[in-house]
C-alpha cells in the first residue's frame, strides 16, 4: 500500500512538473495549435527521448553528471543558441507557413525537439535534483511511472490543443508566434544567464 501511495505521489510530480511553464510545453503547444496533432506527436517524441537518456543517466547510477558544471554550461550555451533561433524564425516576417511548418515537420524536427529537452536547465534540474534523490527504490518501476507521468501530461495537452485549434484564425495563430518568440527569448536568456554563474560564479 505505501509503494502504490509513493508511485501515486510520483506520478503527480512528474505529471506536475511536465506541465509547468517551460521550452519543451511551449514547443508543443505552438506546433500543436499551428499543424495538428501528428506534429505535436513529433515534437513530443523527440523530447520523450530526452526523457529516455536523462532517466537512463540515473538508472545506470550516473545522475552526478547531469548536475556536473562542464555539463550543464555547454548545454546551457547551446540551448540558449537554439532557443534564439527559433525565436528569429517566429520574429521574421518573410517566414512563411509553409517555411515553419518545413522546419518543424521535417524528420529533423524531432532532433530539434530532442536538442531543446537535453539542453533545457528545468529537465536537468528536474532528473538530477528532484527526481533522482526521490527515486530509492524498485528503481525500473519507479522510473517507468516517472516516464508515465510526463507523457500523460504531454499527450493531455496535445489532445486539448489539437481540438482548440479548430477555432484558431490566423491572426491568433499571428499572436501565438509572437508570445512565443518573446518566451524562447526569455529562455534563452535564462539558459545563458545559467551558464553565465556557472562560468564565472561557481567554477
Amino acid at each position: 500500500m505505501e509503494n502504490n501511495v509513493s508511485f501515486g505521489i510520483l506520478f503527480m510530480v512528474a505529471f506536475i512538473g511536465a506541465i509547468t511553464p517551460g521550452p519543451d510545453i511551449l514547443l508543443v503547444i505552438r506546433n500543436t495549435l499551428y499543424f495538428g496533432i501528428l506534429q505535436g506527436l513529433k515534437i513530443w517524441s523527440g523530447i520523450a527521448t530526452g526523457w529516455f537518456i536523462f532517466l537512463s543517466i540515473i538508472y545506470f547510477g550516473f545522475a552526478h553528471v547531469l548536475r556536473g558544471n562542464f555539463i550543464q554550461l555547454i548545454l546551457s550555451i547551446i540551448g540558449g543558441a537554439y532557443l534564439l533561433y527559433i525565436a528569429y524564425l517566429l520574429c521574421t516576417k518573410s517566414t512563411s507557413k509553409l517555411e515553419l511548418e518545413n522546419h518543424f515537420i521535417t524528420p529533423d524536427g524531432y532532433l530539434k525537439a530532442l536538442l531543446v529537452n537535453i539542453s533545457n536547465p528545468k529537465a536537468i534540474l528536474f532528473f538530477s535534483v528532484i527526481i533522482a534523490p526521490f527515486i530509492q527504490t524498485q528503481l525500473l518501476t519507479s522510473l517507468s511511472i516517472l516516464f508515465a507521468g510526463l507523457s500523460s501530461a504531454f499527450l493531455s495537452i496535445i489532445v486539448i490543443c489539437a481540438f482548440f485549434r479548430n477555432y484558431i484564425n490566423e491572426r491568433v495563430f499571428y499572436i501565438i508566434d509572437k508570445v512565443c518568440a518573446v518566451l524562447f527569448i526569455i529562455f534563452s536568456i535564462m539558459l545563458f544567464y545559467h551558464g553565465y554563474t556557472i562560468l564565472f560564479i561557481e567554477i
